[in-house]
């Protein structure tokens, strides 16, 4: 049975090649070994990082009979898995063909692992190429769903919009270029944030119609962003500036999967691993969002807090809330006594502000007090950097980079509602009178702290959160319930901290 040679081979191999020790591990790879067995799909929540897995899905991919897909979003990680896998091969019984691209075509002449980013994959599955009763292994499934929205989010530049204009007959010409010369005007009058971006009011949507409609262009692109514009009730038109160039894009982003993703599942087999979705073990959010029919899933879920990993968080006491206008000086002492009280710095200080002018100040402040040791997202760090960053930088390269001594946020990671697209879906919450912050909001803030507090437990590092809403608000409850085990301090205790 397939799923006592996995146990086996990655039990040996594991002694001999494997730093990395996880309790878990053959457990996962017997699940996986199942999952490729049966062609039944799966859902597992590792809650730990990839660098801990690979090999629980890895080595039964390899001992596989039939042909097996492994998705990832990042070419460093495809790169990465596809050099171990050829090193596996040296040391296991079983030899597979690997590629690092898909099929041309549906028919398989032998057994091959196939190893291709998202993009690649997605590109398939909405041409209905998708090889019928090839089980797919998805990676990191924990950022799909943005991947997916990413993927199907259509965007025009002002540069193509002006290419456009070249292509067409003189009669036209001054129309649509006075028609986009009043377009810049409005996209341009909107006051700074942020994010540099803004959702199209009816104005700007009505021009660009106009815009599209008289360039008669078959360009398909162009014609799919004026289809999306008919269809206003299902995606969130948008736009981004770049004011030192002077252009923009426009992008229309679909409002929800899951009518257009259910379907693309049927006959799929899928093996899903993410280190952390939700609190229960069946994501029932999750597969809500992507169209997931879960009943037909085996659903997995390990405990990220293996005993002895309690998490170490620190609360200061009478902290101001965010919107108190003494908030951004009283972190940043708090931030200087925190970092000016590790003693030995072995491992990096990450702080996450997600603000982007409190980003600023407190780089500028800890520049001015430490030197080149500050850094400002890069992954370039050495053992005593203090990297400054927001939350999605953190978590997209947390995984490449050593486990942190202290990690400092200033704020819950709450999405912001001055992101276009976050506005956008409150607003369709709202429409539906339903409770956006605690559907849509807080899970969102919930499963960030639990990635990032996934390396922090291995490190025995400490969370400094210098939010006080954990403490006097409701749902304050519900995160630090989502964070057990923990051990919380309230005042600044250097020798715990070091």
């Amino acid at each position: 049975m397939l799923e006592a040679k996995v146990h086996s081979q990655l039990r040996d191999f594991s002694r001999l090649h494997s730093e990395q020790e996880w309790i878990h591990q053959l457990t996962m790879g017997r699940m996986i070994a199942r999952g490729l067995r049966l062609q039944s799909s799966t859902i597992i929540q590792t809650g730990i990082n990839h660098k801990h897995y690979y090999l629980s899905y890895l080595i039964p991919a390899l001992l596989s009979p039939y042909s097996v897909v492994i998705i990832v979003e990042e070419n460093s990680l495809l790169e990465f898995i596809f050099e171990e896998c050829i090193f596996i091969q040296k040391y296991i019984d079983y030899h597979k063909k690997i590629l690092n691209y898909y099929p041309k075509n549906k028919e398989l002449e032998k057994p091959t692992l196939y190893i291709v980013d998202t993009k690649t994959w997605l590109e398939r599955i909405f041409k209905d190429e998708a090889i019928d009763h090839l089980t797919t292994i998805i990676v990191k499934g924990e950022n799909l769903i943005e991947t997916t929205y990413e993927y199907l989010t259509l965007t025009i530049s002002y540069s193509q919009l002006l290419s456009m204009i070249e292509d067409l007959d003189f009669s036209h010409q001054d129309l649509i270029r006075g028609k986009l010369a009043n377009l810049l005007q409005l996209i341009y009058s909107h006051p700074p944030n942020p994010y540099d971006s803004y959702l199209l009011e009816k104005q700007e949507k009505n021009l660009i119609k106009d815009i599209l409609i008289h360039s008669q262009s078959n360009n398909k692109l162009l014609i799919d962003f004026l289809s999306s514009l008919f269809s206003q009730e299902k995606y969130i038109h948008y736009f981004i500036i770049n004011r030192s160039q002077g252009s923009f894009l426009l992008k229309a982003t679909p409002l929800e999967l899951k009518s257009i993703m259910e379907e693309k599942w049927l006959d799929q087999n899928l093996i899903i691993i993410a280190d952390y979705l939700e609190p229960e073990k069946v994501p029932l959010d999750y597969g809500n969002h992507l169209g997931l029919k879960l009943k037909d899933f085996t659903c997995l879920k390990f405990s990220p807090n293996p005993q002895g990993k309690i998490l170490k968080i620190y609360f200061p006491d009478n902290f101001p809330f965010p919107n108190n206008p003494s908030f951004a000086t009283k972190v940043n002492q708090e931030i200087l006594a925190l970092i000016s009280g590790i003693k030995i710095n072995h491992c990096p200080i990450i702080v996450i502000i997600d603000d982007v002018p409190l980003q600023g100040q407190i780089t500028a402040s800890l520049a001015a007090n430490f030197g080149s040791r500050v850094k400002l997202k890069t992954t370039d760090l050495a053992l005593n950097s203090i990297l400054v960053c927001d939350t999605d930088f953190w978590l997209n390269y947390q995984d490449a980079l050593l486990s942190p001594q202290l990690v400092i946020m200033a704020t819950l990671p709450l999405p912001s509602l001055e992101n276009p697209i976050i506005s956008a879906k409150v607003s369709y919450f709202k429409s539906q009178k339903k409770d956006w912050f605690r559907l849509y909001l807080l899970p969102i803030a919930i499963k960030n702290l639990q990635r990032i507090s996934i390396s922090l437990r291995q490190n025995q590092g400490v969370l400094a959160l210098l939010d006080n809403r954990v403490n006097y608000r409701i749902y304050g409850r519900q995160i630090l319930q989502a964070l057990e085990p923990y051990g919380k301090i309230n005042y600044l205790d250097l020798d715990w901290i070091n």
